[in-house]
């Protein structure tokens, strides 16, 4: 007999919404009856066109800014590279004293990575500490001799990881990047603040008048549309550069035909998602509590009080085997994730966990849930049922190694 399956790893992907599965259709369907490239000036190009247009500007009208400040990308992975890399090229272009970059510790790795092409291209990059509960501290980027210095400031809207809201608004009133004022970022004269708001869509109410920031990123398969698909809003007036020069399609920062299909289908379900907030939120807090309230002795929250997505629900256990919990959860048909990334078969301490100040036995013992509208309380209770098993199957694990063998403790 095949065993149920429960999904319960949505920060990771979501399903295909079939309302985008249904604009995306139509969109192929219309393109194959009229061909063409939206760049072309005849019949099927004008079409394309237009349809490229209505889908930037339902995004544009659902984040309160311009249409052509939505850039249609490949996922959030791309918009925060062209943000982060982008951006800090082009204001130290304007501005030679501003070639400082810096992150939150809670960063996705699309972030994190930037280092790796912007410290040998001459840019010293900073790390932001976070707080035990899993919040970034932004109040030293106020000083004078570091502020003035700064290129870029990228802190995530909600840490994909822990699911912690960050206090972006609050730092674009530190720079004053929320009176959205162009001609000073046009100048060098601030630093230009970015956010990958990829897990926050569809829980938050979020708006660039909201937040404040100069930058946004979102993947589409973070909100049910297809995979491949994302937008990078960026404000008019924003200094922003690109490596990858070709035929100047969206504003010239991101060349390429672009994908009219996929745009359409991201409208479609950035708009049905926006339209669901409510309904996310109330339903996964409903998922959330029940989860904390049948955890087996000894598994807590990570992030306690803190204030957090419901969607995201990450758990500190008392193993440093994370990867048997995974494997006995799978078995049992609950899918979920570690916050440590597995690499050739050797776990990791997580880095997120770490930089909130646990130590790496702690940061290894994680597990995150993640839940949506979709989720019942039949795949709660499968987690919850399936949980105190693996967990004993991790924890007799502990003190041995990779290959079995003891592992002896230092004295």
């Amino acid at each position: 007999m095949t065993t149920p399956t429960h999904y319960l790893d949505f920060a990771a992907t979501t399903p295909l919404r079939p309302v985008a599965r249904e604009a995306w259709l139509k969109a192929q369907h219309d393109l194959t009856a009229t061909p063409g490239n939206p760049s072309s000036l005849h019949a099927g190009g004008r079409a394309a066109r237009r349809m490229l247009d209505d889908a930037r500007e339902q995004i544009a009208d659902l984040l309160g800014v311009n249409l052509h400040e939505v850039l249609f990308t490949s996922g959030a992975t791309e918009s925060d590279a062209l943000a982060v890399a982008g951006t800090a090229r082009a204001v130290r272009a304007v501005n030679p004293a501003r070639s400082v970059v810096a992150v939150s510790a809670l960063e996705h790795d699309a972030v994190a990575h930037q280092r790796e092409v912007l410290e040998p291209a001459g840019f010293t990059w900073q790390v932001l500490p976070s707080s035990a509960q899993g919040i970034t501290f932004i109040g030293e980027l106020d000083a004078a001799h570091l502020s003035e210095h700064l290129a870029v400031v990228s802190v995530c809207t909600v840490c994909s990881e822990v699911g912690t809201i960050q206090p972006v608004a609050q730092l674009a009133d530190m720079f004053g990047a929320a009176g959205n004022d162009p001609v000073r970022a046009a100048r060098g004269q601030r630093p230009i603040i970015h956010t990958d708001a990829a897990q926050a869509f569809s829980c938050l109410p979020i708006s660039m008048d909201t937040l404040g920031a100069d930058l946004l990123s979102i993947g589409g398969h973070k909100v049910g549309a297809p995979v491949g698909t994302g937008i990078l809003v960026a404000r008019r007036g924003i200094p922003l550069t690109t490596d990858r020069p070709g035929g100047g399609h969206e504003r010239g920062i991101r060349s390429g035909t672009p994908d009219v299909a996929g745009s359409v289908a991201l409208a479609a379900a950035m708009v049905e998602c926006a339209s669901e907030r409510d309904q996310m939120h109330r339903h996964c807090s409903q998922m959330r509590r029940e989860i904390l309230d049948h955890l087996p002795e000894g598994v807590s929250a990570t992030v306690g009080d803190a204030p957090t997505v419901p969607s995201i629900i990450h758990l500190s256990m008392p193993t440093a085997h994370p990867e048997v919990v995974l494997m006995a959860m799978d078995r049992a048909g609950v899918m979920v994730s570690a916050g440590s990334a597995c690499h050739a078969g050797v776990t990791r301490p997580s880095e997120v966990v770490t930089a909130m100040g646990r130590s790496e036995r702690e940061a290894l013992g994680v597990l995150r849930v993640c839940v949506s509208t979709s989720t019942t309380l039949d795949d709660v209770r499968a987690l919850c049922q399936a949980l105190p098993d693996a967990l004993s199957q991790a924890q007799a694990m502990d003190g041995f190694d990779e290959r079995g063998h003891v592992v002896k403790e230092d004295r």
